[in-house]
């Protein structure tokens, strides 16, 4: 694990755009942006350096870049909140594949942080913590059954005896059907 953080400006610059991306509800009244912002920082640290360098490329390529994506002059943590929606639309719409990818790569590292939250889950009616806990618990008790069983008896192959052996296997077909042959013909002879 890295020592990664957001520090001075650049904290600046991600605390916007989380503030921009987080999802915000009429009857939800929660000021999830900081919680969301550690959870956020928290995944980057554990990114690899290079990652955790094109995070901070992109959260400046928003920052500076409203004139090369001709959204505007204005630095991204200068706008209001309804703007830097409206800049992060006319990115996210861009001809440039790599310049559209930037804001929705940000906006999936926000909605993870943001919908794993105990309280925004129980806003929405989701019940993952608990569906979690019963599936945890159905697949120890799987594991249980698995370990306390043999389990079940494996059938013998049908056809009996193999028609090959190691000794045949490198026969002449011709050869090894005579050698089935008089096998079979002394397994019927001692039957009888």
């Amino acid at each position: 694990m890295s020592n990664f953080v957001f520090r001075g400006y650049t904290r600046r610059v991600a605390r916007a755009v989380v503030e921009s991306m987080v999802p915000h509800w009429p009857d939800f009244e929660v000021d999830m942006t900081d919680e969301v912002l550690a959870q956020v920082e928290a995944t980057v640290r554990g990114y690899p350096p290079g990652i955790q360098l094109g995070v901070l490329a992109m959260l400046y390529g928003l920052e500076f870049g409203g004139p090369l994506t001709m959204t505007g002059f204005t630095p991204f943590s200068w706008l209001s909140r309804d703007e830097a929606e409206e800049r992060l639309a006319k990115v996210a719409g861009h001809r440039v594949a790599q310049i559209r990818m930037m804001p929705m790569l940000l906006k999936i590292m926000v909605s993870f942080a943001a919908y794993s939250r105990p309280d925004v889950e129980a806003f929405l009616g989701v019940r993952r913590r608990a569906w979690r806990k019963d599936r945890q618990a159905f697949r120890r008790m799987l594991v249980a059954i698995d370990d306390h069983g043999g389990g079940p008896k494996v059938p013998e192959p049908l056809g009996g005896d193999p028609v090959v052996s190691p000794e045949s296997y490198l026969e002449f077909a011709e050869a090894r059907a005579a050698s089935v042959h008089e096998a079979a013909a002394s397994a019927e002879g001692g039957s009888a």
